[in-house]
């Protein structure tokens, strides 16, 4: 089991902790298997009291152990009909960390529908194209949480088989839809250079981070690569034997001009760091102005930020996966980005502002237009970062009793990972064989904060919904963890 102390020890090191795995959109998560629609999915007899009654007998013991403290929430239900089978403390607000991802992806889900595409695209008002564009480019974000550096090397090639040669104007970047960059106030100062705490924007490519590949030479300093092009950098690493140390360090520059990477590093494999961008919207326009003159195109101008005036022509058009499949990939990697991205699209869905203020009150109308009870919540962000998050079990529970009766192309539980086989949740590898396959869940950890919440699909009485929030645990994370998962054991047997 991966103790909480590889956790801090890899966000030391300048990469994220289990839950905030360090990935670009790139390594898109695939869409659901087959396994989610089998019979046994939808087989099930209702629960009669004396197996509720048995049940119960057999949690409480655990539920009650040493290794839960007193901040401790716990529900499980049924998952068709709502009946509980168990709770603790399931009306006391407790900090979720990322198993808040849960209610931004219903909010989203309901809001815009699992088929929704997010558009990004490049449009001009020049009147003449080709073989020179007599005018400006402007890239429009529509929110797409998962553009990536390749996306805008396709639209660069489409510019090009357009015939387009010259470009006398500018190229912006127009991230408006959502209003200005901007990170959370209340995310940890020390979180916001990495890549898992990145701005919210309704333009920004790979996540609103920067990709840097060092690669160590003996004898030699070590090579610095960067994607997306464009980034200024300065770069001095050296390289040492296999047993040195790693003193790498990349900061930004004044002014968020840029990066430098410097320190040293030790001789062995490619090493891949990301780092937030301070500004998405300005950098993804850098990032297309870089590739546009790599490609070959004379771009007089320079890279800006602006609102694409009306009217324009369309150059390229980019649309993303459908959103259960963006929803799918932010769980299976608990991707921060997102699961904000997604929040502000929410919020811009429901009042026609992206910002964080009426985003996060969109969120909270659609906890309470589904009739959870909101008293205690606290929902401060998308992604579960904020140490103000506050949710109960009953209101995750209620959550995802709510998903998993929408119609969604794909029952609900196929939206998450399975429990010690896949995912963030890979690691709660002590279930039985049999209940591994069967536990679908997400899982969150920050300081203080251990949650995981999903779907058990039981032996004989189909699926059931479990959360288990634990705070400021006293005998160690490992022994909450186990708990858990014999509990995990005993639901799915029944």
């Amino acid at each position: 089991m991966l103790l909480a102390c590889a956790a801090a020890l890899a966000v030391g090191f300048g990469l994220r902790p289990h839950h905030e795995q360090a990935t670009l959109a790139v390594n898109r998560v695939p869409t659901a298997r087959s396994y989610a629609t089998t019979a046994w999915l939808r087989a099930g007899r209702p629960w009669s009291d004396a197996e509720v009654d048995d049940l119960r007998g057999k949690l409480a013991p655990l539920a009650g152990a040493y290794a839960f403290p007193a901040q401790t929430g716990l529900l499980i239900s049924d998952g068709r009909s709502g009946r509980v089978l168990y709770s603790r403390n399931s009306r006391v607000a407790l900090v979720p960390g990322s198993t808040i991802k849960l209610v931004t992806a219903a909010a989203a889900l309901e809001a815009l529908g699992p088929d929704h595409r997010f558009e990004t695209s490049i449009v001009t008002d020049a009147t003449e194209q080709a073989p020179a564009l007599a005018g400006s480019i402007w890239l429009v974000g529509g929110g797409d949480p998962e553009l990536t550096s390749d996306d805008l090397r396709r639209g660069v090639h489409e510019l090009q088989l357009a015939g387009i040669e010259r470009i006398t104007g500018d190229v912006y970047g127009d991230g408006s839809r959502y209003g200005p960059d901007r990170v959370n106030p209340d995310w940890d100062p020390d979180d916001l250079e990495y890549g898992w705490a990145a701005p919210a924007s309704a333009l920004s490519v790979d996540g609103g981070s920067v990709q840097f590949t060092i690669t160590p030479h003996a004898g030699e300093q070590a090579s610095v690569g960067v994607d997306p092009p464009g980034t200024r950098m300065i770069a001095a690493v050296d390289t040492v034997d296999a047993y040195g140390d790693n003193t790498l360090r990349i900061d930004l520059l004044p002014n968020n001009n840029g990066y430098a990477v410097r320190g040293q590093i030790p001789y062995g494999a490619p090493q891949k760091y990301w780092r937030a961008v301070p500004h998405p919207t300005q950098a993804a326009a850098v990032s297309l102005l870089a590739m546009l003159r790599l490609a070959g195109v004379d771009v007089l101008g320079s890279a800006m930020t602006g609102i694409a005036p009306q009217p324009t022509a369309t150059l390229w058009r980019h649309q993303s996966r459908p959103l259960d499949a963006i929803v799918r990939h932010m769980f299976f990697l608990s991707d921060n980005h997102y699961a904000e991205e997604l929040l502000r699209a929410v919020g811009y869905k429901a009042s026609g502002l992206g910002d964080l203020h009426n985003s996060l009150a969109a969120e909270r109308a659609f906890l309470h237009a589904q009739g959870i009870p909101t008293q205690g919540l606290v929902v401060a962000d998308g992604s579960g970062l904020s140490p103000r998050n506050r949710l109960t079990a009953l209101a995750l529970g209620q959550t995802l009793e709510y998903v998993l009766k929408q119609p969604l192309p794909l029952p609900a539980y196929s939206l998450l990972p399975r429990a010690g086989l896949e995912g963030t949740v890979a690691v709660r590898d002590d279930l039985d064989p049999g209940a591994k396959g069967r536990v679908f869940a997400k899982d969150g950890y920050i300081e203080g904060a251990s949650a995981i919440a999903g779907y058990v699909l039981t032996a004989h009485h189909g699926p059931v919904i479990f959360v288990f929030l634990v705070n400021e645990w006293q005998n160690g994370l490992d022994a909450v963890w186990s708990d858990e998962d014999q509990m995990l054991d005993i639901i799915a047997a029944s």
